[in-house]
């Protein structure tokens, strides 16, 4: 309210209504102090920066094991598509396994045979100690046989081979069978 005169009572002229002074915010409107602001933005910066990290470590990771599973999938196939390359590497793997534990014959492959059943060689010494998975490489040339067994990396036996001969043909049969060291042979 306004109590000044009125123009009618003292014959002056009316002054302009003197206005309210303007508020500096409205009612409701933003209150915060800037800082308060700015912590806001930065928890919401960080926020994002961790989700952006996990996404981008996703990725990474899924490319890495894609990566990984397209490698095995091509070796997979080469072995499939030549069953021979994978008998000969398998066999390379074994005679080098071999090698580091002991010296092999040099200049000759040997005939690698696997224990399957170990009670089909029950009585032969140079199985006594055998257990099925066992390998046994058998230098004919040499005449030498070694039992290794690959779940634990370690040689089993090595013993000298007498190979059987065929007297009225003269070649050698295909059964090499390991003796003992006192050089009998085991049924």
């Amino acid at each position: 309210m306004d109590f000044r005169p009125s123009p009618h009572q003292n014959g002056q002229p009316a002054a302009a209504p003197v206005a309210a002074p303007a508020a500096h915010h409205a009612v409701g409107s933003h209150t915060q102090p800037k800082g308060d602001d700015m912590l806001k933005k930065q928890k919401q910066l960080i926020v994002w920066l961790i989700v952006a990290l996990i996404v981008v470590a996703a990725v990474g990771a899924a490319a890495f094991f894609m990566h990984k599973y397209n490698e095995s999938q091509k070796q997979v196939n080469k072995l499939a598509s030549n069953p021979t390359l994978t008998a000969q590497q398998q066999q390379a793997d074994l005679i080098a396994k071999v090698g580091k534990l002991t010296v092999l014959p040099s200049g000759e492959t040997p005939t690698i045979a696997t224990v399957t059943d170990i009670t089909k060689l029950a009585g032969q010494a140079f199985f006594s100690n055998a257990k099925n998975g066992d390998k046994v490489l058998i230098y004919t040339q040499a005449k030498e046989a070694y039992l290794y067994r690959p779940s634990t990396n370690k040689l089993i036996n090595i013993a000298p081979v007498n190979i059987g001969s065929d007297q009225t043909t003269g070649t050698t049969s295909s059964t090499a069978q390991p003796t003992t060291s006192s050089n009998k042979k085991t049924p």
